[in-house]
């Protein structure tokens, strides 16, 4: 049988509540204490009961993480930020993919409710209109964040990326190389980032008397780079006379480059086109993609810090107030504009 908390206590001579509080990372134990303490538990392989931790706590040290697309490298990217903390503070993730239903995002939050997880992290589904599992969430003993896919609709904290400047830049980009006609492949009418993305390129197109014209926007349900191509040949079947092309995203934005290329339209001598998300593959494809980076690690990263600042909030008493941090970004301009 292991050593127990008192028996560590003893042979280091502090409290059986430093060494609890040392090992749980309170913020009034001094860190030579905390290094002291976790050094000693290491070195006697001491493993904590959590079955009588989570009676004492009421905590089960899980996380539950919903994401819309798991086989979307941006999520990826964001997964490793949240791994890498999670880690450091000795959470687990519980990784679920709603596979953009908001039916089986319903699902998936009451099964995380369920298993008593300690927070629940979502970027919501393309087609969640109805709020009421995240409230349920709210008024659960469970922190909720949200990440990149938010509502103005749900009071939470939230880590996201002004959309709405990114899309403007994007598209003001292409106007200040001589772009005219510029088209864009939007996502859908209901994610906050869609609307807000949408957003920026209508207001770039305003800024410099540019007329809005519908025929030049397609909406993608899928956001692949399937979609894109499709949707750029329906594009150009129009015969708008395209000359820029701002994608939602960079699958998209690959779709677009493949239909050009097939088709012998030069890129950028007779279009230019603009991703979103800087993703690997819209560096390595020919030519390369101009994207916004969205800094995906950081977001999860900064999701976990946020939490964890709940947790501790909770833990010492004090009211939970709600933030959203909104990550710098950048144009990341390559051939696809140069």
């Amino acid at each position: 049988m292991g050593l127990t908390l008192k028996e560590i206590a003893k042979e280091l001579n502090v409290s059986p509540t430093t060494v609890s509080k040392a090992l749980q990372n309170y913020s009034d134990i001094s860190e030579i204490t905390k290094e002291k303490i976790k050094n000693y538990a290491r070195k006697v392989g001491y493993q904590p009961n959590k079955q009588a931790a989570y009676l004492r706590t009421r905590k089960t040290k899980l996380i539950g993480l919903i994401i819309p697309n798991i086989e979307n490298y941006f999520f990826f990217k964001v997964l490793k930020g949240m791994l890498q903390e999670a880690n450091k503070n000795e959470y687990q993730l519980i990784i679920c993919n709603s596979n953009e239903s908001e039916d089986l995002e319903k699902k998936l939050v009451d099964d995380l409710i369920n298993q008593k997880v300690d927070g629940i992290f979502i970027s919501l589904a393309k087609d969640t209109i109805n709020f009421d599992h995240l409230n349920k969430v709210l008024n659960s003993e469970s922190s909720l964040i949200l990440f990149d896919r938010t509502s103005r609709l749900v009071n939470c904290s939230k880590v996201v990326i002004d959309d709405e400047k990114m899309g403007f830049i994007a598209t003001q980009n292409l106007i200040d190389k001589g772009c005219k006609k510029i088209g864009n492949l939007r996502g859908t009418l209901i994610p906050q980032n869609s609307i807000d993305r949408f957003s920026g390129y209508r207001n770039a197109l305003e800024k410099n008397n540019f007329k809005f014209d519908t025929n030049l926007v397609a909406i993608s349900k899928k956001s692949t780079v399937k979609d894109g191509y499709k949707l750029t040949k329906e594009l150009f079947k129009k015969e708008l006379e395209l000359d820029g092309l701002v994608c939602f995203s960079d699958p998209l934005a690959i779709g677009a480059v493949k239909f050009c290329k097939e088709n012998g339209i030069g890129i950028p001598s007779e279009i230019r086109v603009s991703g979103f998300g800087n993703i690997e593959s819209a560096s390595v494809i020919t030519p390369p993609i101009t994207s916004i980076d969205q800094e995906a690690f950081e977001m999860g990263v900064k999701t976990m810090e946020l939490f964890l600042k709940e947790q501790l909030d909770l833990k010492q008493k004090i009211n939970v107030s709600f933030k959203t941090i909104i990550l710098k970004t950048k144009l990341i301009e390559r051939e696809s504009t140069a």
